[in-house]
């Protein structure tokens, strides 16, 4: 089990120049959402950083901040390569507001440059590889707390387990006061009453069945060892365990519209916490 959150930071130098770089990771039902900050002279480092964290995190709201650490950071603008750009996109869109141009022409990378750093093949291939290494520890940080996670977890599964099983002495008990409650009902109107004790005995049986809960305890064990496997089993598995805690609740309830039984109301009711608190948990959960 892997938890999306994370955070890792770290402080380097390349060139005589340092930087520092922070990555957190939350929780997203987005699949991969990823905001990256960087000076404008590293924007060119954006794409290759996004294969990093699609390869490595998968999931989760990423915000990864890169910085120069120099007091007297600048930055340069290129305004030969700017206007080269607005001729280009003028030709493409001639209708566009020249400040619209302007907008899209110093939003590209190599518009902008440090007058500390100078940007080569060999120092991104640096940058990369520092990046990567911040990336693992930030999955380092996911497995950990996933460990943690999977702990807590797998307690309220079992606990629903324990409470599953103490149900089948109470069926019982239910099934043999209120078949007692019918008889009693049924011989105090006898008397007055002609009825056929072969009907009677069908729909007796009927009833009974339409409040049973044994299947549904069945398939509530059946979801949770599931569950279990596949929380042993399984690295990623959020969506999957997802679904199966739906599934589990859906028992659950049904158990408890059919019994009809304060005792097992009550365990219901237990029940029902832990697979609240197993589903909050499994919202941090790639």
């Amino acid at each position: 089990m892997i938890s999306m959150t994370g955070y890792a930071k770290k402080v380097f130098k390349i060139k005589n120049t340092s930087f520092f770089i922070i990555i957190r990771s939350l929780n997203s039902n987005k699949g991969l959402d990823v905001s990256i900050k960087t000076p404008r002279y590293l924007l060119d480092l954006e794409a290759d950083i996004k294969k990093i964290l699609t390869t490595k995190l998968v999931r989760g709201k990423i915000d990864i901040k890169l910085s120069e650490l120099s007091a007297n950071e600048s930055v340069d603008l290129n305004e030969k390569k700017v206007r080269s750009y607005i001729k280009i996109l003028k030709k493409i869109s001639p209708e566009s507001d020249p400040t619209q141009l302007l907008n899209a022409a110093i939003s590209l990378p190599d518009v902008f440059s440090s007058k500390n750093f100078n940007m080569t093949a060999a120092l991104k291939k640096d940058f990369l590889i520092i990046i990567d290494g911040v990336v693992s520890e930030i999955v380092k940080y996911r497995e950990k707390e996933g460990r943690q996670m999977a702990k807590s977890i797998k307690g309220y599964i079992n606990n629903i387990l324990i409470k599953s099983k103490s149900l089948v002495k109470l069926e019982r008990q239910r099934t043999k006061i209120k078949k007692q409650k019918i008889l009693n009902q049924v011989k105090s109107i006898s008397k007055d009453v002609d009825y056929n004790p072969g009907r009677l005995e069908l729909e007796m049986i009927y009833y009974f069945e339409k409040h049973d809960i044994t299947e549904e305890r069945v398939r509530l064990k059946y979801h949770c060892d599931f569950f279990l496997q596949i929380l042993k089993a399984e690295k990623i598995m959020g969506r999957k365990l997802n679904f199966l805690s739906q599934e589990i609740l859906r028992e659950i309830n049904t158990i408890g519209s059919k019994a009809n039984h304060f005792e097992i109301q009550k365990i219901v009711v237990e029940m029902k916490e832990d697979i609240d608190k197993t589903k909050e948990q499994l919202q941090n959960i790639l």
